[in-house]
């Protein structure tokens, strides 16, 4: 028996749902949901985008710019996962404008002919700037266990071994991701299996996911 494909994922206006709705309707039953409305006065939707819905790429460079981060190349594959390579914001920032200025050629990872692109993911910029309040949380997900945690107890906290910029990239899991067309994710399952949620500021995200009952049929012979 094969993977089924097809269903889809019901949409809901976040202002017409209560919090106990959310969570016996969807919540509690492992059910994805799409809620809209909810990022109305966010400053990342008023800062991040232009009015034609075009990424304000340059804001990025010049306020965050010094940022470290971690970087998948969507074209080579390391173990499960993408290879990464660290870099500040401005010098992926700089890759996504030149290849857009070029056509877009690198949108498309052809083997041999040095053309990729790259995803910025894992962000830490809560962390990293506090005081920019990038967005409000929405009331569904304020019961934030494990942030909550992390924001009072550092991680991998090891004298020895503890690198310049340990203390963010350890400390908590509020991720900005970004990237041009043709970026994307492999296959897996969220940190810790924690109920995730994600914003999409701008562009378009194309979402697959597998249902539990489907997932013995994507193991390996490892499991």
């Amino acid at each position: 028996m094969g993977i089924e494909i097809g269903g889809s994922i019901e949409k809901v206006n976040g202002k017409e749902i209560s919090y106990n709705e959310f969570v016996e309707r969807y919540l509690a039953k492992n059910q994805p949901v799409v809620l809209t409305g909810l990022m109305d006065g966010w400053r990342a939707c008023k800062d991040w985008v232009f009015d034609n819905g075009k990424p304000n790429l340059k804001l990025f460079s010049t306020h965050f710019g010094n940022s470290k981060v971690q970087v998948a190349d969507c074209g080579t594959k390391e173990f499960t996962d993408q290879k990464r390579v660290e870099m500040t914001v401005s010098e992926f920032i700089d890759h996504w404008i030149d290849d857009r200025e070029c056509g877009g050629a690198s949108n498309s990872f052809q083997e041999g002919n040095g053309k990729f692109v790259l995803y910025l993911k894992d962000w830490h910029f809560v962390t990293e700037y506090p005081e920019y309040v990038a967005y409000k949380t929405p009331l569904f997900f304020c019961d934030d266990w494990l942030n909550l945690y992390l924001d009072h107890h550092r991680m991998h906290n090891d004298s020895d071994t503890c690198q310049e910029n340990d203390g963010i990239s350890c400390s908590d899991y509020r991720f900005v991701y970004m990237g041009a067309k043709g970026s994307w994710t492999p296959l897996h399952a969220d940190v810790f299996r924690s109920y995730s949620w994600s914003a999409n500021v701008c562009g378009k995200k194309k979402w697959l996911f597998l249902p539990p009952s489907q997932c013995h049929l994507v193991f390996d012979r490892h499991a």
